[in-house]
């Protein structure tokens, strides 16, 4: 399963969202972010979909150049302070790291993960030896929930026996293991 199917099989995970609302300036869309209170050119953010907040429901589509939203129930013209959301991207190394895993130990780390109240989206830094096709070794994630932050540390073995074993560190000073996964 590649990491796409995999996302989509996996519950909501909180914080997968960027939300804003959006406005017509100087004949461009722009997106104002909710969170970081910073603006956007809709065009530019709503590559891989954008979601539109219309009759107390979220309405899944593609951004229109024209200023509209295509969903499965038609084509919708936006309007000043419509409220759109779209998913967080994750950063190359992190995505590559996850399609690694198999498919068993991706979605047991994913419910591990979630356990401790992080996201899959919290993550800020990834290190990922796997890309430089090391067959073992040690990947490095931060993930931060505004709450806490947490290391993870991922020991990794490639061969024969694929085995991997997560330990994670919050700022508290709280420790997991997952001893082996999948």
């Amino acid at each position: 399963m590649n990491i796409e199917e995999r996302l989509q099989c996996i519950v909501e995970q909180p914080r997968a969202y960027v939300y804003g609302t959006v406005e017509f300036v100087n004949d461009e869309w722009i997106f104002f972010d909710d969170e970081e209170e910073e603006a956007s050119l809709v065009e530019e953010i709503a590559e891989q979909g954008i979601e539109w907040f219309h009759g107390g429901h979220w309405l899944s589509g593609q951004w229109q150049e024209q200023g509209a939203i295509a969903t499965d129930l038609g084509i919708f013209p936006l309007q000043n302070g419509d409220r759109i959301r779209f998913r967080k991207r994750l950063t190359y190394a992190y995505q590559q790291w996850l399609s690694a895993l198999s498919d068993s130990t991706f979605f047991q780390f994913v419910q591990w993960l979630n356990s401790l109240g992080f996201s899959l989206y919290d993550c800020l830094y990834c290190y990922n030896g796997l890309l430089f096709a090391k067959s073992s070794g040690v990947n490095f994630m931060i993930y931060d929930n505004t709450k806490q932050i947490a290391s993870v540390h991922h020991y990794y073995e490639r061969g024969q026996t694929p085995s991997d074993r997560f330990e994670i560190t919050l700022n508290s000073g709280e420790r997991a293991i997952c001893a082996q996964i999948g």
